[in-house]
C-alpha cells in the first residue's frame, strides 16, 4: 500500500514501510525521551553488463524535512540512473562543493522553531563553533559527541536544542546527498543520562506584578529595555517575540500587534490585542508605522535589545525571584484565580494550542474580542488601575 502524508505521520511501529517500487520509509525505535525519527531509504539494483546487477541502499534524508513528494521524485531519478548502469549515489568526484555545517544550518533556518535566529546563531557559535566551518561530510559521530557531551548534563535544555539543530542541518545534508548518515541520530546510547525532573521558569506571584512593573518604570535602566520589559509583561508574550517586534507589525488604530509565523513557536501568525497601557508605551516611543526596524533597539544599529539586557535589568530589581518568561505564568495564574474567563481564552492569549488535532481543526477562531477584554483587565491590574478583583465575562 502506497504511503500518504497522513499515514506517515501515524506510523510508530519500527520497521520499513514501502511506497512501492524501490522507496521505503524507515521508522526508528523511540528514544528514551519518547522521540522517534523517520527517514527515507531507496533500494535499487544497478545493472551490470553480463552480470546480475548490484543492489545498493541510498539514504534520501529524514522526514518531514524531505517530504513524500520530494522522496518520490529523487527515487524516480535514481531508478533511471540505475537502469543505465550508473550508481546514483553521490561520489566525492561528483560533489564539487560540499557545504559547511554553517551553510547547512542557514539552509534549514526556515524549518526551525523556538528561539530567535540571532539567539540560535549565538548558541551555535558558542557551543558548536568547532563544526561551523567544517564540510558536512567531515563531521563524524565523535565530533557531534564532543560538541554535546560537555553541556549534556549541566545544561540539558540547551543541549537538547543544540542536538535538534545539528540533526536538522545534517538531515538536510543527507537529503541533498552530501552525507549518507545523520550523525546526530546515531549517538543516543553514548550520551550520559539526564534527570528528567521538569524545571519551570521562576515566576513572580501575580499579586506582586504591579509592584514589579512600577519598579521597572522607575529604574535607571535604558529606556528601550524598560519599555520592552514592561511591554512583554503587559502582553504576556515570550521574551524574543517582544524584543524582535518591528513597527510594521503594529496597528495602533486597531490596537493590535500581528506577530508573523516565522517568529512564533507554533509557526502560525499570532494577533495580540493591545491594552491601553501597551498602546501608551508604543505611542511614547514615536515610531514610524512603515518601518521594519526594531521597536526596542539595542546598542547595535538596526538590531533589537538582547535577551540578556532584559534579564539583567529584572535581576537587578528582584534578584532570582522571577524571569521574563515567568510573567506568562503570572498572567495565567491571575487569569485563572481572578477572572471567570474560559480556559481556551487564557491559552489563546499565551499562543498555546488547545485540544487535540481534531479539536484544533474545528476550533479555528482566535477569540480576539474575548482576549482583548482579558488583556485589558490584566493591564489594568498590572498598572494598578483595576477597580474590582474578579473580572466577569459574558457567557457565550
Amino acid at each position: 500500500m502506497k504511503l500518504t502524508p497522513t499515514r506517515i505521520k501515524s506510523l510508530t511501529r519500527p520497521g520499513f514501510y514501502t511506497d512501492g517500487l524501490t522507496l521505503y520509509l524507515c521508522v526508528e525505535p523511540k528514544s528514551p525521551r519518547g522521540t522517534q525519527s523517520k527517514h527515507w531509504v531507496q533500494r535499487v539494483v544497478i545493472r551490470q553488463a553480463g552480470g546480475p546487477g548490484r543492489r545498493v541502499d541510498i539514504g534520501l534524508g529524514g522526514w518531514p524535512l524531505v517530504s513524500l513528494t520530494e522522496a518520490r521524485e529523487q527515487a524516480h531519478a535514481n531508478r533511471i540512473m540505475a537502469r543505465r548502469g550508473e550508481d546514483p549515489r553521490p561520489t566525492i568526484a561528483a560533489r564539487k562543493a560540499v557545504p559547511t555545517f554553517a551553510e547547512a544550518c542557514a539552509a534549514t533556518e526556515g524549518a526551525l522553531t523556538g528561539r530567535s535566529r540571532e539567539t540560535r546563531q549565538s548558541a551555535l557559535d558558542r557551543y558548536a563553533g568547532r563544526l561551523m566551518d567544517r564540510p558536512v561530510d567531515q563531521i563524524g559521530r565523535e565530533d557531534v559527541l564532543r560538541t554535546l557531551t560537555p553541556i549534556w548534563t549541566d545544561k540539558p535544555n540547551m543541549a537538547r536544542k543544540l542536538r535538534g539543530w545539528i540533526r536538522c542541518a545534517l538531515a538536510w545534508a543527507v537529503g541533498h546527498g552530501h552525507v549518507e548518515t545523520n550523525m546526530a541520530d546515531v549517538i543516543e546510547g553514548a550520551l550520559p543520562k539526564v534527570a528528567t525532573d521538569a524545571k519551570h521558569h521562576e515566576a513572580v506571584p501575580y499579586g506582586d506584578v504591579p509592584n514589579v512593573l512600577r519598579m521597572v518604570n522607575e529604574s535607571d535602566g535604558s529606556e528601550s529595555v524598560k519599555a520592552c520589559l514592561a511591554f512583554a509583561i503587559l502582553t504576556a508574550v515570550r521574551s524574543g517575540e517582544a524584543r524582535e517586534a518591528t513597527w510594521n507589525e503594529i496597528d495602533l488604530q486597531a490596537a493590535q500587534w500581528t506577530i508573523p509565523a516565522a517568529r512564533m513557536k507554533a509557526r502560525q501568525d499570532h494577533v495580540v490585542p493591545l491594552s491601553d497601557a501597551a498602546v501608551g508605551i508604543l505611542t511614547a516611543l514615536k515610531g514610524d508605522p512603515d518601518d521594519d526596524g526594531p521597536i526596542f533597539p539595542g546598542r547595535k544599529p538596526g538590531k533589537p535589545i538582547s535577551r540578556a539586557a532584559m534579564s539583567h535589568l529584572l535581576e537587578r530589581l528582584i534578584g532570582k525571584a522571577g524571569t521574563v518568561h515567568g510573567f506568562r505564568s503570572s498572567f495565567r495564574d491571575w487569569a485563572g484565580e481572578e477572572t471567570n474567563a474560559a480556559r481556551e481564552t487564557m491559552e489563546h492569549c499565551l499562543a498555546h494550542r488547545v485540544g487535540n488535532a481534531v479539536e484544533q481543526a474545528y476550533a479555528r477562531g482566535s477569540l480576539l474580542a474575548k482576549r482583548r477584554v482579558l488583556m485589558q483587565a490584566w493591564a489594568d491590574f498590572a498598572t494598578g488601575r483595576a477597580t474590582s478583583t474578579v473580572v466577569q465575562f459574558r457567557a457565550g
